[in-house]
Order: structure tokens, then C-alpha cells, then sequence
């Protein structure tokens, strides 16, 4: 479920898939996503009620979470903080973003207002030793003002130490359960029960800010999809890469962040893997925005303790990198005369101008069919109209502010996108120490494949993929992922020091994991459980996850990768980076315990992509963004093209519900799968 527009696939057990999609209806997120079930299932040839019944595996993956947080459109949240510790959320890491200039700000925005954080006299020492108890009457008296005076939804419970005992939490909890049962609460302990008090009130916060809208969802649509025939539970994508229980995400949503995007990673690492392709860069263009990340070695690139919205989280995620670039962000003026595009989207509701439902406003989608690579008689496979005339139009009105033609300022507004994704990913490749001339460039979202040549050009990548349903593979790979669970939680140890504890956490977490995977209906022998520690050097402020022996620690085991981690550390940052002599500390310990899920692949055939028939279209005339220079250029059926053929450019392949262009000097030819694989550089 996009900003734009809400994918459905349905994939059965000899390999054939159908998708469709409808557009995502932000007042009832419920509408759209019934509209793009019952969609797919016209493609399938049986009501959606049929459908439902036969389902095997059900998995949903939604920006519901990352649209409140990036829109600041969630529940009214108190917070109850120990006495003394109320301004730590506004403190924050300070509002200074760059050392060398006192100017530089990093406005972090107000989740909480500061009338609605409260503190209560209560404290937790370093060693979890309560050293003052939570004074229970002045806590009851915080929630009540809370509720009945600042007329909150949700509370975020934040105690210092917390992670290290959770009583006084514990007992907040439940008075807040007691007081009032219709209040969503959020203890940090359980959320996030790590060290570091800004990280973990935030993402504590962030998660009661989410919690009631998500909830409310969670609960209807699956009692909307279990009255319409749907015997299986929902899983939910998560941010980590593996799916979750309906119950787990309505307590728990900040797991959501990017689950929509991360569904896509997954499914391309998958692909990757049966193609043999190790180093991969995916590109999800989509209506509202561009998502990137990195495959390397075919393991997905994961980022700690990630930044969501400026907010410093504790959140451990597959590192997708998202921009206001997508088929509806909007092309304007600065007041420099110089023409931009994004992040402003037109999302779905007006739309773009050609929609023709009130928009007013140029975006690239507009730009792409004032230049004649979309066909507007063939908007999603001809169910849609798109008005050209209101296209040209605005950018006709565009290009009088920005000094240049309607053609012009199109092709301008195309090559502006492609510098901008260009640069998101240089970002997450040269700047992090890969090289993207020895990556493949998947394309995937439904506007990536127009744009995925010139991107591939601006940073000397050679080969890229646009996989078969690739305006859906989001979706698709949703059902590539394993139910997975990662609890985490902060527990120190150096050299010298007794493992008990350490074995104790992680024991009670395995445990933990064991039993969610349980109640989703895994056995025992179905569970895989690899454990892993944080550790870093004295005074560094990040922390390496490093594996764990399988097998309850001992000291010898602890001791020896504690000497053997300069050389993980150098392994992963290069050579010399390593602070032996500062020693080393684990900060904390984690769990990933995976149940692996049957895997229906998809193998070529299907009854909405059958190969047959006359391939070739009437050619048509476009305009190159490169030059502006107008050209007449063949035009493929995607969806008829015969596995094996080659296509060169210049030409287009339209597919249902993508387009696909390849400038000249370029060179694509169909898989057996119908992944289209492409020579950017010939």
C-alpha cells in the first residue's frame, strides 16, 4: 500500500501470478486496498470472496506508519517521564548538525507537546537497582490530567533505565490499563528496552503516535477480509525484512516504518539469488517517491539506530533510502527562475494533471506524457484515460515562469529527476564505499523503468533488470519473506567479566521469539534461532553486530571473539580502523529467530502474461529529453514479447502497467521468467 497507488498479487502453487492495482484512499486506507484485491481477483477469473477462502498465505505491507510520521498525522501522545527528564525528547542530541557552523539547525519536529509530557517521581540506578520508588499517586494523577485535561489518545511510558528493570514501567502500564482501557500505551521497555534514553523515548513515542490509527486499521481490515471468506491470518511486513503477526503490529507498529519498500528488497535479493546476480542496487519509483537500497553478496544492507523524519530512533532496518521523487511530484519554479520537481506530490487524489481530477500542478507523470512515452489511451492496460491536452497545458504555464517551452521544460523536468535519483543512489554507493560499476540496477515501481537507463549512465552501471510485474514487485516480494523476530535488549560485558547475565538475556529472548513464532503456528524443528552481540571499541559511539555462538556462551567463547573482533571490525570498515588499544565492550545482545514460509515463485506463465501474438505497436513520436530533438521510434507489447527476443533502442515497451524505455545504444532481452535484462552501455 503506496502513497499513490495500492498493489495486489496473487502468486499459486505452479508458479502462474496475477496482479493489479487500484488508488490508495487516504480518508479510508481499507477502500483502496479492497479495490485492488478485487481487482486482482478479475484477473484471476473468481470473486474476491473465492479468492479469499483459497488463501494459502496473506501478507501486507503498508506506509500507513511512515505517511503519519512524514505527514505528523497520527494520535495526540502524552508521555510520562521519570521527575527531572521531561525535556530530554526537546534536548534531544542537540540542535546542531554540522560543528563548524553555528547556523546549521536540524529542526527535529514535536511528536509530544511539552504540555502533554509529564514527569512522575520515580528512579532506576545504572545497575537496575530502584533507588526511589514510583510514587503510584502522583502517577495516577499525571494520567488522569493527561487524559481527561490534554485529551490524549495514546500514552508513551519512558522511565530512565528502564531496560534494565522494568517495574516501575510495568506498574504505570497498568494503572494506565486500570484508569483508562481505551488508551493505547507504549513502554519503552518493551518497545525498545536498549540503552541510550533519547533513542529509546523516541522510539517509544513515534510507536504511541502510530499506535491508534494503526490499530483501528489492523482490527477492521482483517475483520473486513475474514467476512469475505479469508481463513488465514494476516502477516505483516516489517522493517527488519520478515513478516509479523496482525497482533504483533497493532502493539508494535514502528516496526511497520518502510514495510512497503523493504517488501521490494526482499523480493529483489530473492530474484537476485536465483539469477546468480550477488551486487544489487533496486529502484522503486512509485508515485509518491523513490526508495534505494543495496544488495551486496546478496545479503540486504541494514542501518541501526536509523533516522526517521530528523527523530533519531532505535529502529534496526533494511536500509532503503527514500525521495520526494515519484510520478506525481510536482514540477514548480524557484524563486530563482530555475525549475524543480518534488517533493511535493499530487499523491493520488487530485493526482496528476492528466487525470483530469482537479489537478493543476505539472508532475512527471504529466512530463512523461507530454513528451509521448506514456501512451494515454493505455493508462493501465487502457482502463484509464489520460487528458494529454491538460498535460501540455501545464507545462505550458510551467514553462512561461521557468523561460522555456512546453517540450523544453518536460524534458528539463525528466532530466531533473533522473540527476535527483541519481544522486539518492550515489549516495548509498560511492559514498559508503561501493562502487555501482560492478552492481546490477533493478527497476521495479511502476515509473522506474522510463527513467532506469539514464540513471544507470549517470553512475557507469552496465547491466540492469526490469523483473516480470515489475509495477508490483513490492508486493511480490512480500510473500518472498520468512516470518521473522528480532528482540534485541542492552546487556554489558567485558573481558574478565562473568557470562551469567549475558546467557540469562539471551536465553529469555530466545524464549520470546520461540513463543511469538508458536502462537503464528510453527513448530519447533520449523525454527531457526542465530544470536548475535553489539560490540564496539571503548568510547566509540556505534556499535558491529557480530554473530554469537549457537550455543549457550561461555567465557572462553566470549573472550575469543572479543580478540578476534579488530579483525571483524577491519573486515568491515578497512584496514587500520580498528582502536585495539582502547579494549572492547558488548552493549547489547539479540535474537533472530525465522521461520522460513513456502515460497510460491513465480515461473513464467500466467493468465495475464502470456506471451503470443504480434509484439510490435504502432511507432511513435516522442521527444528526447537529452536533446528536445523529436523522433519517430518503434513501440513492443510488453506482455507479447517472446522470451528471448532482443529489443534495441530507441524504443518502448509498454506494459499493462508500466513503460519501459530504452535510449538508443541500449539493449534489452526477455528472460525466461520475462525479466527483462538490459544492456545500458553498449
Amino acid at each position: 500500500m503506496g502513497g499513490t497507488f495500492t498493489d495486489a498479487v496473487v502468486i499459486d502453487e505452479s508458479g502462474n501470478l496475477w496482479a493489479d492495482k487500484a488508488s490508495t484512499t487516504p480518508d479510508h486506507l481499507l477502500d483502496g486496498l479492497v479495490g485492488a484485491l478485487e481487482a486482482v481477483a478479475t484477473q484471476v477469473g473468481v470473486s474476491l470472496d473465492v479468492l479469499l477462502a483459497g488463501c494459502g498465505r496473506f501478507v501486507h505491507g503498508t506506509t500507513i506508519v511512515t505517511n503519519s510520521i512524514a505527514e505528523l498525522r497520527g494520535a495526540r501522545v502524552g508521555v510520562l517521564a521519570t521527575e527531572g527528564f521531561g525535556d530530554s525528547l526537546r534536548i534531544a542530541r542537540s540542535p546542531r548538525s554540522d560543528a563548524r557552523d553555528h547556523h546549521d539547525q536540524l529542526n527535529v519536529p514535536d511528536i509530544a507537546p511539552r504540555e502533554a509530557i509529564l514527569e512522575v517521581p520515580e528512579r532506576v540506578n545504572k545497575r537496575g537497582e530502584i533507588v526511589a520508588a514510583l510514587d503510584l499517586d502522583a502517577c495516577e494523577k499525571a494520567i488522569r490530567h493527561l487524559v481527561e485535561v490534554q485529551q490524549v489518545e495514546s500514552i508513551a511510558v519512558t522511565f530512565l533505565w528502564s531496560f534494565l528493570n522494568d517495574t516501575h514501567e510495568q506498574l504505570a502500564g497498568e494503572l494506565i490499563g486500570k484508569l483508562f482501557p481505551d488508551v493505547h500505551v507504549s513502554l519503552s521497555s518493551r518497545i525498545y528496552p536498549m540503552i541510550r534514553e533519547y533513542e529509546r523515548s523516541v522510539t517509544t513515542v513515534l510507536n504511541a503516535f502510530t499506535a491508534p490509527k494503526v490499530a483501528r486499521y489492523v482490527d477492521e481490515m482483517t475483520e473486513a477480509l475474514t467476512r469475505r471468506g479469508l481463513r488465514v491470518p494476516v502477516a505483516f511486513m516489517q522493517a527488519s525484512g520478515g513478516s509479523l503477526s496482525a497482533e504483533e503490529a497493532r502493539e508494535v507498529p514502528i516496526v511497520l516504518l518502510d514495510s512497503g519498500p523493504v517488501g521490494g528488497v526482499v523480493g529483489a535479493n530473492e530474484l537476485a539469488k536465483e539469477l546468480g546476480i550477488p551486487n544489487v542496487i533496486t529502484g522503486d519509483m512509485g508515485g509518491t517517491s523513490f526508495d534505494t537500497s543495496v544488495i551486496a553478496d546478496n545479503r540486504l544492507t541494514m542501518s541501526a539506530r536509523s533516522y526517521v523524519q530528523k527523530l533519531l530512533t532505535g529502529l534496526t532496518k533494511v536500509d532503503v533510502v527514500a525521495i520526494g521523487s515519484g510520478g506525481g511530484s510536482i514540477g514548480w519554479a524557484d524563486p530563482r527562475g530555475l525549475l524543480q520537481a518534488g517533493p511535493q506530490s499530487a499523491g493520488a487524489d487530485p493526482g496528476p494533471v492528466c487525470y483530469g481530477r482537479g489537478g493543476d500542478q505539472p508532475t512527471v507523470t504529466d512530463a512523461m506524457v507530454s513528451l509521448g512515452f506514456i501512451d494515454p489511451d493505455y493508462f493501465l492496460g487502457g482502463r484509464a484515460k489520460l487528458l494529454k491536452d491538460a498535460s501540455d497545458e501545464a507545462f505550458r504555464r510551467l514553462g512561461k515562469q521557468v523561460g522555456m517551452s512546453l517540450e523544453e521544460t518536460a524534458a528539463a523536468m525528466y532530466r531533473v529527476v533522473v540527476a535527483s535519483m541519481s544522486n539518492a543512489v550515489r549516495g548509498i554507493t560511492v559514498e559508503r564505499g561501493h562502487d555501482p560499476r560492478v552492481f546490477t540496477f533493478f527497476a521495479y515501481g511502476g515509473a522506474t523503468p522510463l527513467f532506469l537507463v539514464d540513471i544507470c549512465r549517470e553512475l557507469g552501471i552496465k547491466q540492469a533488470l526490469v523483473p516480470n510485474a515489475s509495477a508490483v514487485f513490492s508486493a511480490s516480494g512480500l510473500l518472498a519473506s520468512d516470518d521473522l523476530r528480532v528482540p534485541s535488549k542492552s546487556r554489558f560485558w567485558t573481558p574478565g567479566q562473568p557470562v551469567d547475565d549475558v546467557n540469562a538475556v539471551l536465553g529469555d529472548l530466545e524464549d520470546s521469539a520461540r513463543q511469538n513464532l508458536r502462537t503464528s503456528g510453527y513448530a519447533d524443528d520449523e525454527i531457526v534461532v542465530q544470536r548475535f552481540g553489539d560490540l564496539k571499541f571503548q568510547g566509540q559511539i556505534f556499535e558491529l553486530t557480530v554473530p554469537l555462538p549457537d550455543h549457550e556462551v561461555d567465557q572462553a567463547s566470549l573472550e575469543e571473539l572479543a580478540e578476534r573482533f579488530p579483525e571483524m571490525y577491519e573486515a568491515e570498515y578497512g584496514p587500520g580502523t580498528a582502536w585495539v588499544d582502547a579494549g572492547v565492550v558488548m552493549m547489547a545482545v539479540r535474537v533472530e529467530a525465522k521461520a522460513s514460509t513456502r515460497k510460491y515463485r513465480y515461473e513464467g506463465g500466467s493468465v495475464a502474461n502470456t506471451a503470443g501474438g504480434e509484439a510490435e505497436k504502432a511507432n511513435r513520436t516522442v521527444t528526447l529529453p537529452a536533446t528536445g530533438e523529436q523522433i519517430t521510434i518503434p513501440v513492443f507489447d510488453g506482455d507479447l514479447l517472446a522470451v528471448g527476443r532482443e529489443v534495441s533502442g530507441p524504443a518502448v515497451i509498454e506494459k499493462k502497467q508500466t513503460t519501459i524505455f530504452l535510449p538508443e545504444g541500449s539493449r534489452g532481452v526477455l528472460d525466461a521468467s520475462r525479466n527483462l535484462l538490459i544492456d545500458t552501455l553498449l
